[in-house]
């Protein structure tokens, strides 16, 4: 390997190296060891390594710090010294060196490879604990190892990431748990230059604690190795020296994925809290709507029927009818109100027997005479009897909500078509009008509790938004399905399939896209 090889491999090398000859003069420093120290080859070059420590540091046991380490290096086995290096501003540096020699005479070269600290080693071997209890602490004597045990312990096991960076502003130590946070190995992080981070939020927070000023940073921290994103909570702050200068500054960093997580879920239920109280009081204004809707003209046509009776006048059979009906409306809503609480707690009772369902279909379309007004309804059934096992009362009463609705919701002159088929092990009805239709994104949300499609006017279209809530119920507990097919402005489509008495553990259709007719439906 020629000399221009061996310097390109030194310049490669990512732990920072010093070369000195054998009068410890610096012949060379690689580029990671100017990053690490500040100073540049040019600098250094033919200067005494001495100027790289402070003076504290120049003599050992009548050696220079550098024939020390390489006197005591069968004792050390090769284990790293733990030593204070001066940057090219003024401030120390600790750091791990560790010292090697090649050569001897006016040959010999002595080799030292520096590593920034990134942990607080327990250090118990004899040699290298007498050298650091020999050194002066900047800012008190060492601790010793077993300060340096109990210093380990906090830093390593306390609940938040810490880390710490000097002045350059380099990250001289970290502890498992920010590891563990910014997700990159602990040998990575050591040796960053926060200034290359692309996050300017973090680079501020830097410069203002390098200010002497506290700094706060919130967001998600974006890994430059490993490209995790991790929400973060940080608390700068500077660190002084006994003169009251910047030394650098150490940081506290929590991991709030997990309180983002509580927010969030704190907000969508603050959110289902908001959504409930807008439905509750959109039902409580409709409720009062409708009930005041019979109330009003049962009221007048009750009190017309008093003064005729006091005064000893016919009574028109016509003003009992209507009478009658907005009783059967009033009832019809309190019913709704109560069937919707029982099955809330599971109380809704249904009474079972075998059943021909065109007969109950026949009884819906009989009480819907009276609403019926200009409205067409075409009804068709198969020849054969179509039976079923189920609730005559609970199915006529799905099925008359259906019809209602149809009526309601299309034009007074319009057709509404009922059609009741055998398809397979299911009996199939479909009830379609010629209405305003509903919107296809409301369509699931159609049956339950309370909705009503963004499209219906209260006071033009009554209700209580429970007659399909209550249909559903009804239905799936006959182990059958209901469903819906509609398009805005073309009207809707609600079909019921039920199984047929002679089904053995049928499953209920699917329902298809809407396409048109009820015979695509399987």
């Amino acid at each position: 390997m020629t000399g221009e090889d061996f310097r390109e491999l030194m310049d490669a090398m990512a732990d920072p190296l010093v070369a000195c000859d054998g009068d410890e003069r610096v012949l060379y420093l690689n580029p990671a060891a100017e990053r690490m120290l500040g100073w540049k080859l040019e600098e250094l070059k033919g200067q005494p390594f001495a100027r790289l420590l402070p003076e504290r540091m120049h003599s050992f046991d009548g050696q220079s710090f550098l024939r020390y380490l390489l006197g005591r290096r069968r004792a050390l086995g090769g284990r790293p010294v733990r030593a204070f290096l001066l940057c090219h501003e003024g401030p120390e540096l600790e750091a791990e060196v560790t010292v090697g020699t090649s050569k001897e005479g006016s040959e010999e070269r002595i080799t030292l490879v520096l590593r920034r600290l990134p942990e607080f080693p327990d250090y118990t071997d004899e040699p290298l604990e007498r050298l650091l209890s020999s050194v002066a602490h900047p800012r008190g004597p060492y601790p010793g190892a077993a300060g340096t045990r109990a210093y380990q312990l906090v830093f390593e096991n306390a609940p938040l990431g810490l880390f710490h960076f000097d002045t350059t502003p380099i990250l001289v130590a970290c502890n498992e748990y920010f590891v563990r946070i910014i997700g990159a190995s602990k040998r990575r992080l050591i040796g960053l230059n926060l200034f290359s981070l692309q996050d300017e939020s973090i680079t501020h927070c830097v410069r203002d604690v390098l200010a002497g000023r506290h700094a706060y940073y919130e967001g998600d921290y974006h890994a430059v190795t490993s490209g995790k994103v991790t929400p973060v909570r940080t608390h700068f702050a500077p660190c002084f020296n006994e003169k009251g200068q910047v030394e650098g500054g150490v940081g506290i960093v929590e991991d709030v994925t997990e309180q983002r997580s509580v927010q969030a879920e704190r907000d969508r239920l603050f959110r289902e809290a908001q959504e409930a109280i807008r439905v509750r009081d959109d039902f409580l204004t409709i409720a009062s709507h409708e009930l005041k809707t019979p109330l009003t003209p049962l009221s007048l046509r009750l009190a017309s029927l008093e003064r005729r009776l006091e005064r000893k006048e016919p009574v028109d059979p016509t003003l009992l009818r209507h009478a009658r009906q907005h009783l059967v409306r009033l009832a019809a809503l309190i019913n709704d109100l109560l069937d919707a609480s029982r099955i809330e707690a599971g109380r809704l009772a249904l009474h079972f027997e075998p059943t021909r369902l065109e007969a109950i279909v026949e009884r819906a379309l009989t009480s819907m005479d009276s609403e019926r007004g200009q409205h067409r309804i075409d009804y068709s059934h198969p020849a054969e009897s179509v039976r079923i096992r189920g609730d005559p009362y609970r199915l006529e009463q799905v099925f008359a909500n259906l019809l209602e609705n149809a009526l309601k919701y299309s034009p007074a002159d319009s057709t509404v078509r009922v059609t009741l088929d055998v398809r397979g092990d299911f009996a199939l009805l479909s009830v379609a009008d010629e209405g305003i239709g509903i919107p296809r994104d409301q369509q699931e949300q159609l049956f339950e509790r309370y909705f009503r499609a963004r499209n219906v006017s209260v006071t033009s279209y009554g209700g209580l938004g429970l007659g399909l809530y209550i249909s559903r119920d009804i239905v799936e507990r006959h182990g059958g399905r209901i469903w819906v097919e509609s398009e805005v402005g073309r009207g809707a489509t609600f079909y019921v399939a039920l199984p047929l008495l002679s089904a053995a553990n049928p499953t209920p259709p699917d329902p298809r896209p809407t396409t048109g007719s009820p015979q695509q439906v399987h």
